[in-house]
């Protein structure tokens, strides 16, 4: 279970013909439980990114964009992010536009990988909730 303090206080007052409850509530949670949080965090922050810079690659190769300036900046990034995935599935070409099976399969791997690595994480947490 989850160690988290709790310190309650209450103030009563009358104002006029009024009765006044103050109350307030401070909470302290357990620092390793807000590491593993915050590390969760992180990670997920990461592979969002990735998902968008893969994502922004595909749109962007279906679209036949131009090897300029972003989308150049976009390509030489995730060169290497598609690589464990190129070839095994067929990508389709018709004209400019391109289809490429790589980067929507890097997207679903690499969040499941991400999934795994925070579940994991989630072992090493008091909190039984998940």
């Amino acid at each position: 279970m989850e160690q988290t303090n709790f310190k309650k206080t209450v103030q009563t007052q009358d104002k006029g013909n009024t009765h006044v409850i103050r109350e307030q509530v401070e909470t302290s949670a357990d620092p390793a439980e807000f590491t593993l949080a915050k590390l969760s965090q992180i990670i997920w922050f990461f592979g969002h990114f990735l998902a968008a810079v893969l994502g922004l690659r595909f749109v962007f190769l279906l679209l036949g964009a131009r090897l300029t300036g972003i989308v150049l900046l976009i390509y030489n990034i995730t060169a290497v992010l598609i690589l464990p995935f190129k070839g095994i599935f067929p990508s389709a070409q018709s004209g400019i536009s391109y289809f490429d099976s790589a980067a929507l399969l890097g997207i679903v791997m690499y969040y499941l990988i991400i999934a795994l690595i925070t579940k994991i994480i989630s072992l090493f947490s008091k909190n039984t909730d998940e």
